[in-house]
């Protein structure tokens, strides 16, 4: 069965993520086929679907396990880093078609139904959420991923050395990033931010924040462009595009690793049509 929600066929599961699925090394062979529980969790991701409830949108074909069979080698293959892997090849093997002249950096709240790690209540939205930061290429592609942060926090709570994981990954997978333009909204304007772009030859086209301010700042005017800051909203077609994963609109895991590994997976598949 291909997965025609997700529009990623058998034969692209079979070339591109097979590979990466760790064999036993000891004991019995597996009699289930990686492919199919491969599909059943992209299934998962697109739908939104219950686990329990997993194999009520696809009756008609009889895998022949059960749904905590599904749920046990996600678990397994998310701490063996196995999606991670996957979205880190292939961003290198696609960094040619990027456009990193113009990057992006947003974060994203989801609401969170049971209680877990980096869980929080955040006022705006009126319940429980989670936050990550999320860094797109100019085109709106993801390239890189935050930790998962409680919502309880601040705009610009440990986003410099989050800021800085980010880069030190993207330089691992031999993405250039230096002379290019990140754009970012008013909760990130800080002298300690735009310090930190800086120092790694990037530059911060951020527009300021007047925080109540009742008087004009003295002093020379930071630098920002006014046209490269309107191409920042590719980044809402990127969260347009993880909205359509149905399973990271709302968060029912309670470990960050479990839904961490869900967004990597889902960039993956973002990455195979770019």
């Amino acid at each position: 069965m291909d997965c025609k929600l997700a529009n990623i066929t058998k034969v692209e599961i079979e070339n591109y993520v097979l590979p990466f699925i760790p064999k036993n090394k000891r004991g019995f062979a597996s009699k289930v086929e990686p492919v199919k529980i491969i599909q059943c969790i992209i299934h998962k991701l697109k739908t939104g679907s219950q686990w329990n409830c997993l194999f009520i949108d696809i009756e008609d074909v009889n895998y022949g396990f059960s749904w905590q069979l599904v749920y046990y080698y996600y678990r397994r293959w998310s701490k063996l880093g196995v999606f991670k892997e996957l979205f880190d090849l292939f961003l290198e093997l696609k960094k040619d078609q990027l456009d990193i002249e113009k990057l992006n950096l947003d974060g994203t709240h989801s609401l969170a139904k049971k209680s877990g790690e980096g869980i929080g209540y955040q006022h705006r939205k009126k319940g429980k959420t989670s936050n990550v930061l999320i860094l797109t290429d100019g085109k709106g592609i993801p390239i890189s991923i935050g930790e998962i942060l409680s919502g309880n926090h601040n705009d610009l709570f440990e986003k410099v050395p989050q800021f800085s994981n980010m880069i030190k990954e993207l330089k691992s997978k031999n993405v250039v990033v230096e002379n290019s333009y990140l754009n970012a909204d008013k909760g990130f304007d800080s002298k300690s931010f735009r310090r930190s772009c800086r120092r790694r030859k990037i530059m911060p086209n951020i527009k300021e924040n007047n925080r109540n301010r009742k008087k004009i700042k003295r002093g020379r005017k930071r630098e920002f462009n006014q046209k490269v800051y309107k191409q920042r909203f590719v980044n809402e077609r990127c969260f347009a595009w993880l909205d359509s994963f149905k399973t990271l609109l709302i968060r029912f895991d309670t470990t960050k690793l479990s839904w961490l590994n869900w967004h990597y997976l889902a960039f993956f598949i973002i990455l195979t049509k770019v």
